[in-house]
This record gives C-alpha cells, structure tokens and sequence, in this order.
C-alpha cells in the first residue's frame, strides 16, 4: 500500500512538472506572438541641448522609415540590432531597447553632453563631450560652451576621444572648469599651443590670463581668485592687460 501511494506522489510530480513546462513555453509563445503596438521613447542628459529628438530616435529604429515596426510580431525583431543602431548616432551615449508587459517597444536612450567647443579655423569646429568624445557640430543645435582654440587640438579632430596620454591631463581641466560655476562663467576660451601651454580669455575683464600647463591647476586657480577678490576691486577692472599664473606662488600683472 505504501509503495503504491509513493508511485501516486511520484506520478503527481510528473505530472505538475509536465503542467509547468507547458505553461512556459505557452507564456513564452504568447510572447514572442505579440505584437509591438507603439514606441515609447525617453532622452537623457538633454539638460539644454537639444541634439536629438524623439524623431531622430524612431527614424533610427525604422532604419529611415524602411523597416515596419509597429503591429510586427516581437519574434521578427532584433531588439539587439535596433539597439547598436541607436548606440551608432553620433550623439548618442548609449540605449537600451526592450518590450514592457503591454507589448510597448521601450527605448531609453542617453544623450552625449558637450563641455567645450574647438574652433578649427581651417575647417568645421567640433565638441568635446564629457566623457572626452569628439563630437562634430550640429547644424540644428549650438550649444553654449566654453570655446578650445590653438595648435594642440589640431591632431584630435580626426580622432575619436581627446582621453589620451597627452591630452587627458587637459580635458581633465576642462571638465573641472565646465563643472565649477565661477569658473565655468569667468572664462570665455582656452588657447592651447601644440606643447600644452595655456592662455585663458575672461568673459567679462579684458586681462589675458598667462596660465601654463595643467600642474597644479587647482593652486594656480586658486591664485587667480585671489586677483579677481583682492586685487581687481582695488587696482580696477581693466588696469591690467596681462595676468601671469605660471611661477609658484606669484601672481604677475601687467
């Protein structure tokens, strides 16, 4: 009687095992038979500019209006392919595409954000953007950023990131610049010459900031908010032309 009643339990496992896998591949059918009904699309990182769009976004995923999306099975598409499409726009970060439990194609995308802009005047500008991608200018969108001039960056416009072992110490700089707001306000432009040496141009003063390279950057800022505090208020705004930051614990007006 005993063994027979451990056959019936055994059976009864089975059984709702048998059930459970059914059920799955059923749910799983259901969902790959599912139709894509709309997208829903969300931009990140805009924070003013305004380089891409919900339409750039939807042009991407229907390849240029050639491939139908809309009311198409979930089992035709490739959401990995549409994904490394989005990821592939010049002003894209990164994105994630993926369905929701009402069958809505989910597309959350990240917008690059520029810091600075480099004027080429042998050709068309450029931006950096805070991860030290170099992005090109949009003819739909300018963003208000600091401006990069001078030789240094004439080797980087054809490439892809400023991060490297000469230029990440000064897009370091810049980023630490775009992020402060008194400085991020005071300086107008950057000149760099191709051995890394700075001049900054104000927006408001007319003094041009002699300020070396990159070392100890956060001594020497901390030097010229003592020109701007103490010295400026006394002498005049517009006494001197020329601010030297280059030598250790000097400040040399002009």
């Amino acid at each position: 009687m005993q063994s027979k009643r451990k056959i019936y339990n055994r059976v009864k496992i089975v059984i709702a095992l048998v059930v459970f896998i059914v059920s799955i591949g059923f749910v799983n059918k259901r969902q790959n038979d599912a139709l894509c009904k709309k997208l829903l699309i969300s931009i990140e990182n805009q924070q003013g500019n305004f380089f891409i769009n919900e339409a750039d976004i939807n042009d991407l995923v229907t390849n240029g209006g050639r491939e139908m999306v809309i009311n198409l099975p979930y089992e035709q598409l490739e959401l990995k392919d549409i994904e490394e499409r989005i990821e592939n726009h010049k002003y894209v970060e990164s994105a994630e595409v993926y369905r929701d439990l009402a069958g809505n194609m989910m597309i959350d995308a990240r917008q690059e954000r520029p810091i600075a802009r480099i004027f080429n005047p042998s050709g068309q500008d450029h931006y950096i953007s805070e991860r030290g991608e170099i992005l090109p200018v949009s003819n739909r969108f300018t963003a208000r950023v600091m401006v990069l001039s001078g030789s240094f960056f004439k080797k980087y416009l054809d490439k892809n990131m400023l991060v490297d072992d000469e230029g990440k110490d000064l897009f370091y700089f810049i980023k630490y610049i775009e992020k402060d707001k008194f400085w991020s306000a005071q300086f107008a432009q950057l000149k760099v010459d191709k051995r890394g040496m700075i001049e900054i141009f104000p927006q408001v003063t007319k003094q041009m900031i002699e300020f070396g390279d990159t070392y100890q950057y956060d001594e020497k800022l901390k030097k010229l908010k003592i020109f701007y505090d103490k010295i400026l208020p006394d002498r005049g705004w517009n006494r001197y032309n020329r601010v030297n930051l280059k030598f250790e614990n000097q400040i040399i007006c002009e």
